[in-house]
């Protein structure tokens, strides 16, 4: 489809936020690029992750979107089901744990360096529509598997305790190696990364992970009662944690390599005469062609093209409400201050008391969930980490608000109504 006939159609669609992620265009583009048919092939996989939209800080969907997704996944998940998919993730992590520290300390040219990163970093985007697209697949076999063991009402409290994955990611195996003695210089080099989420961005400091060494060392450990599950769904159950533990693995695996080849690419930022990469488009930068993408932007993907515009085609209009609405992870009613959080370095703002508002948490939120009196996330579904966290912690819990981010400011006096599933503003900051 010609350019101007793909943006027409773009824009006809009727486009609901879906996430809201400030992503480098470097970053962004690479995830579309794999998520195209071609992408899927790199894996092995014969599908792909079919419409997507990325303008200015969001991440667009339909329902109709979605349902395609679906009926992809369905169709490779029947050649390689989720822990062929998992392993061949594992994989590619282990590779590029491998490999690009020794590029890192190579003398080639420091643009057959970045070549050769890209090479270890791209497939690992595949992955992040894999897991997308099989929770859309999953969630209504799941729901109807489980109706006739559980009330309405416990439903989504069941799924959620059932999913729990028992494969640990990065963040519960910090918690385990500071539990169990490892030195500070070994902590660092092993997890400083966590902080890098997103790509493009600094990890932890020795002095940081030294203070999250000291919070762990505090707190007590947390067993995680292990829920029983009936016969007739234990191989559903089974598939559903693989996927919980893939969500996480993908990002882990994505932005733990990305850290990892930061010399490469600031030596190569350096030649180039630019600032950041992340403002760049890869395969252009390998063309020779710089041109640095502005902070609004779109970049759309429709089957097998991929068009990046240096401009939105998304009306980026300031989202004004007095409340959003979500669905409810954990049912219960609250008061308290917002305070907003996009990465997990801010969450120390979070005291005892407050409304952690986010996009989504991850396991590198958990102490802010702790001292947080409830949730609100912009994404999430039944299986989703704050979902899950909310359930163990009990703690009122709103999720898939799509705009709460948008609307919701720091400082704000808020109603977390989770038995409605409403968040209301009392007083603005």
């Amino acid at each position: 489809m010609k350019t101007d006939a793909l943006i027409q159609k773009f824009k006809s669609m009727q486009w609901e936020i879906w996430l809201h992620r400030r992503f480098p265009p470097f970053v962004t583009y690479l995830m579309m690029k794999y998520a195209t048919p071609k992408g899927f092939q790199s894996e092995g996989i014969e599908g792909h992750y079919p419409i997507s939209l990325y303008d200015t800080d969001d991440w667009y969907s339909t329902p109709e979107v979605f349902a395609l997704a679906a009926k992809e996944a369905e169709r490779y998940l029947k050649e390689k089901d989720i822990f062929v998919l998992t392993a061949q993730c594992e994989k590619i992590l282990e590779r590029g744990r491998r490999e690009i520290p020794l590029l890192c300390a190579s003398s080639n040219q420091s643009r057959v360096l970045f070549e050769e990163a890209l090479k270890l970093i791209e497939p690992a985007n595949v992955y992040i529509w894999i897991a997308h697209a099989a929770e859309q697949y999953y969630q209504p076999i799941i729901r109807e598997a489980v109706r006739k063991h559980v009330s309405p009402e416990e439903l989504e409290k069941f799924i959620g305790d059932i999913s729990f994955p028992s494969k640990k990611n990065a963040m519960a195996l910090l918690d385990d190696d500071v539990r169990a003695g490892m030195g500070l210089e070994e902590l660092h080099r092993k997890y400083g990364w966590l902080k890098a989420r997103g790509g493009f961005k600094p990890g932890y400091t020795p002095e940081e992970i030294k203070e999250i060494q000291k919070k762990i060392l505090h707190e007590p450990l947390v067993v995680r009662p292990t829920p029983l599950i009936p016969t007739d769904l234990s191989k559903l159950a089974e598939e559903l944690q693989e996927l919980v533990y893939l969500r996480t693995l993908r990002t882990d695996a994505l932005y733990e390599m990305y850290h990892l080849a930061s010399p490469i690419f600031e030596r190569y930022a350096k030649e180039l005469g630019v600032g950041s990469l992340g403002d760049y488009i890869p395969d252009e930068l390998l063309a020779g062609k710089i041109n640095k993408i502005p902070h609004e932007h779109a970049i759309l993907k429709y089957n097998d093209e991929v068009v990046v515009l240096s401009e939105s085609i998304i009306s980026q209009e300031k989202v004004v409400a007095s409340e959003v609405k979500g669905n409810i992870a954990f049912k219960g009613f609250v008061r308290g201050v917002v305070r907003l959080v996009h990465i997990p370095s801010e969450t120390d703002k979070v005291h005892l008391g407050d409304i952690l508002v986010t996009p989504m948490t991850t396991a590198a939120y958990i102490s802010a969930m702790h001292r947080a009196a409830a949730f609100v996330t912009d994404e999430g579904g039944i299986t989703c980490h704050a979902a899950i966290l909310a359930r163990e912690l009990k703690k009122p819990c709103i999720i898939g608000t799509k705009i709460a981010t948008k609307v919701l400011k720091d400082g704000d006096l808020v109603e977390v109504d989770a038995e409605k599933g409403i968040v209301r503003i009392l007083e603005k900051f």
